[in-house]
């Protein structure tokens, strides 16, 4: 029987009061400038670390907060291994794929994108969680993946750019879905190799 441990919940709080103190930080008139990722711009490179710590206001970082915690939550629970792993790589991988993707909005607008936001983070350890059970086919993570597809399902529309407003990141949630269903995919080629 699964035991949660207050050890479990620690990267999670970790992440969010992170996430949450840099935006008390911004308001107070730190990090005025694109801490996000600009694709295709040298100064866009730093956002692939740094542009989940950032949000655009009050609204964006409250509607981010509570599904990283609770995802954050599930992969420290149920990927103990594989959990520090999946988050940093993970978000690193996002982070680059981000950049290196054109540019939409300056094909368009002649305006340069700042990605910021922990939503891509979101999407990908959503789409982890969902797929690698399924993957796995073991019975505790089958149910996680269904929990996650209950809650997280409807995340699937805010990929597509048409479903979205202008100033959401629809490719960072493309991305994170994309990357989160490749480290699903290769954590179940491990498994079948041992």
């Amino acid at each position: 029987m699964l035991q949660l441990k207050k050890e479990d919940f620690y990267p999670a709080i970790t992440l969010i009061l992170i996430l949450w103190i840099i935006f008390i930080l911004q308001q107070i008139g730190f990090f005025q400038r694109c801490y996000g990722v600009i694709p295709w711009r040298i100064e866009g490179i730093k956002g692939i670390f740094l542009s989940p710590l950032f949000h655009g206001n009050l609204s964006h970082l409250s509607s981010n907060t509570i599904p990283l915690f609770i995802l954050s939550v599930l992969l420290f629970l149920f990927y103990k291994k594989q959990a520090y792993s999946v988050l940093i790589s993970g978000w690193i991988l996002s982070g680059v794929l981000l950049w290196l993707l054109p540019d939409f909005s300056y094909l368009q607008h002649q305006v340069h994108s700042c990605h910021i936001g922990a939503s891509g983070l979101i999407y990908m350890l959503a789409t982890f969680l969902c797929f690698s059970g399924i993957f796995l086919r073991q019975m505790a993570l089958i149910l996680v993946s269904i929990l996650v597809a209950v809650l997280y399902g409807g995340l699937i529309y805010a990929i597509f750019p048409h479903l979205v407003g202008a100033d959401v990141s629809w490719q960072g949630h493309l991305i994170g879905t994309l990357v989160g269903f490749f480290y699903a995919y290769q954590l179940n080629k491990k498994k079948r190799r041992t």
